[in-house]
């Protein structure tokens, strides 16, 4: 873990068990800020700031697709303030960490050291978990908004946290007879018995193995007792990983709401068929992002496995995601983003045979309007041809509006007329015809009171 004192090499143990003389306390808390890939080259490999022996080589080669540190730095302990704990000189050293994720996304940690017993920081628990700390008269949110701005951070959307976050509880190893009541109202944060059948707390069994050892994860708080300081150092960062995940699971599916809203809207506007196409299309191109950012934010880090070989440091992993219940969520998620696209896909469909309709009608539409022409032309050609022709019916001394020749006009005119009511007919009826495609295509169908 930051700051911690290498303990000496044993004859009997290559990496020994951290020796603190007090408990430390690491908060992790997700952020709606993000670091533009243009400031990333700044970023260091956690190897650089924390002890990570045998790992190293592992965590150093999945840097890419692991949290990297933005900024780390020391806060005097003396000017820590907190609103429930009540001894806050007992504090002997503070750190605040800055993480950026491959995504961009950036990941606050407070770790504190405390000269106590575990069970004594219970209400110091609380309040870092509430951010009831101050640093002086600063708030601790305001403090790392600082910190990453000034490191390139964009932080537009505002100083607070996200409701994500993750308490670890680093001491030394616990007495066996009361281990377990300890580490439930530490996980708990309450300090009251329990009955132990309805407990979440979980126990990886490879961080248990050993009898001076001891491990339990809890939904939002863990507990490690005489773990080695590198498996300290990865469990911090394994539980970064998975404060960041759940962030950006929840942005994800608060995008996802956003855009079944906006699918709802277009079914409800009157809006053609060519604006409702661009709604959609628009729709479906975020609903890429989000799968890709689901893939890749969410259900890739879930295997730390495959990155960092270490059945300890794994079975860590796997317990915190299966304490947040990130799996089925992610789950969920994409269950979700899978059926929108298919109703994305359905609406465009829908509104592909409507628009090809539509050109069917308007080709018919030149269709008819090229035989009203004709229809308009071969009556009126007839009528100039007869009076252009050398024959006895044409007498020279009649003018062409002579009322002899009016049922030959009465005829042509006729044809001309029968022509235009023809089309005209015809093209109200398309035009009636394209309405109502126009308002089937929009017609709410995802509205669960009028599912059909």
């Amino acid at each position: 873990m930051p700051f911690s004192r290498r303990a000496p090499i044993s004859k009997n143990h290559f990496d020994p068990a951290a020796q603190r003389e007090s408990v430390r306390l690491t908060n992790i808390y997700a952020t709606p800020w993000h670091l533009p890939i243009d400031h990333r080259d700044q970023l260091a490999e956690p190897s650089e700031h924390l002890r990570l022996g045998r790992l190293k080589d592992y965590f150093v080669g999945s840097a890419a697709q692991l949290p990297r540190v933005l900024h780390r730095t020391d806060l005097p302990a003396g000017e820590l303030g907190f609103q429930r704990w009540e001894h806050a000189e007992l504090v002997n050293g503070a750190r605040l960490w800055l993480f950026a994720t491959p995504s961009g996304q950036i990941v606050v940690a407070l770790s504190l050291d405390v000269n106590c017993e575990l069970l004594q920081t219970i209400d110091l628990l609380e309040d870092c978990y509430y951010l009831d700390v101050r640093h002086g008269q600063e708030r601790i949110e305001a403090l790392a908004a600082v910190l990453a701005e000034r490191r390139g951070g964009d932080i537009s959307a505002g100083q607070s946290f996200f409701p994500e976050r993750h308490q670890i509880a680093f001491g030394p190893t616990l007495p066996r007879r009361r281990c377990e009541d300890i580490i439930q109202r530490v996980i708990y944060r309450s300090d009251l018995p329990y009955r132990k059948e309805f407990s979440a707390i979980g126990y990886p069994p490879e961080l248990n193995r050993r009898p001076e050892t001891v491990a339990a994860v809890g939904p939002y708080v863990s507990v490690l007792g005489g773990q080695q300081d590198y498996l300290e150092n990865s469990v911090f960062l394994s539980a970064v990983q998975a404060v960041a995940s759940a962030a950006r699971l929840r942005e994800i599916r608060t995008a996802a709401y956003s855009a079944v809203e906006t699918f709802r809207a277009g079914e409800r506007t009157r809006h053609g068929t060519q604006e409702r196409r661009r709604v959609l299309e628009r729709l479906s191109d975020q609903l890429g992002d989000m799968e890709l950012e689901l893939s890749y934010s969410v259900e890739a880090s879930a295997d730390l496995g495959l990155l960092v070989p270490s059945l300890r440091v794994v079975g860590y992993h796997d317990a915190l995601y299966e304490a947040m219940d990130l799996v089925a969520k992610a789950e969920t998620v994409a269950r979700m983003l899978r059926r929108l696209e298919r109703a994305i896909h359905a609406e465009l469909t829908a509104i592909e045979s409507v628009e090809r309709r539509a050109d069917e009608d308007r080709r018919l539409r030149w269709t008819i309007a090229v035989g009203f022409v004709s229809t308009v032309a071969i009556p009126v050609g007839l009528v100039l041809a007869f009076f252009g022709i050398n024959a006895r019916e044409v007498n020279e001394e009649w003018s062409m509006f002579d009322s002899r020749y009016a049922a030959m006009y009465l005829l042509a005119g006729g044809l001309v007329a029968i022509g235009i009511l023809v089309s005209t007919a015809f093209y109200f009826q398309q035009r009636r015809s394209m309405r109502l495609d126009d308002r089937d295509a929009v017609r709410p169908r995802s509205n669960g009171s009028q599912l059909r």
